[in-house]
């Protein structure tokens, strides 16, 4: 598996396939949650962080946000892009890598949603973005961090699974190795086979929170689910964190 797996896996078409049960409802549901605990205004300046096929970013700009959105894979931005245009929204899409990103622009609100950290090898790596994301928030700024829940996962974790969607089937193996939840997913339609990966570093809540507060942040609120049910370390499926500047 190489280690920039996300490269290959964002840019093909079946990652779409295989996350088709993350809908706009699930979006919907935790951006409302987040802008039911913070402070903004309504034309407040928001990015959002490996943004993907733009969900987020486009429910945003539909509430009259001031959106910016960034992602490696050319091919979820180009989705993004058609999907806003669509609806007449001005959303600002950026090609970039989290860990380069920075901008001249500060914001009201930086989100990185839907397990969007965690992909590298070093801590370093991994925390690059927060950190940038701190200098570029304005004063009493939020960022909002949605991940996976480490002792949830290992507690959880389904070894093999199946589905099929039109002509193709999707098989999921997942294991935990060297910290890291590992996923290979095999794609076979007809007589063709794709092979990809997906690789999360599990860091435990107290781990996260703990960078978090060296880089200069303060937690205003925390949930387990997108619900907005309170986090318990043990049976909370997410790690959502409202931090502050």
């Amino acid at each position: 598996m190489s280690k920039e797996w996300f490269k290959d896996w964002f840019s093909s078409k079946e990652y779409l396939d295989v996350y088709s049960h993350r809908n706009s409802e699930d979006a919907e549901r935790l951006l409302e949650l987040i802008i039911k605990n913070i402070n903004i205004e309504p034309d407040a300046k928001i990015l959002d962080a490996a943004c993907g096929a733009g969900r987020h970013s486009i429910y945003l700009a539909e509430k009259g946000f001031d959106v910016t959105g960034f992602d490696l894979s050319s091919t979820l931005l180009k989705i993004a892009n058609e999907n806003s245009k669509e609806l007449k929204l001005d959303i600002n899409f950026i090609n970039s890598d989290i860990r380069q990103f920075s901008s001249k622009t500060n914001f009201d609100l930086i989100v990185n949603l839907f397990t969007s950290f965690g992909y590298f090898d070093t801590g370093e790596e991994n925390f690059a973005f927060p950190k940038n994301a701190f200098d570029m928030l304005n004063e009493h700024g939020y960022f909002v961090l949605d991940f996976l829940n480490k002792n949830y996962v290992i507690k959880t974790l389904v070894p093999e699974s199946e589905k099929r969607i039109g002509n193709k089937i999707i098989s999921e193996k997942r294991k935990i190795e060297n910290g890291r939840v590992v996923k290979k997913i095999i794609i076979n339609e007809e007589n063709k086979k794709a092979e990809f990966f997906e690789s999360v570093k599990l860091y435990s809540s107290e781990e996260i929170l703990e960078k978090f507060f060296q880089i200069g942040f303060k937690i205003k609120s925390i949930f387990g689910n997108y619900a907005g049910d309170d986090f318990l370390e043990d049976d909370s499926e997410r790690l959502i964190v409202i931090f502050q500047k």
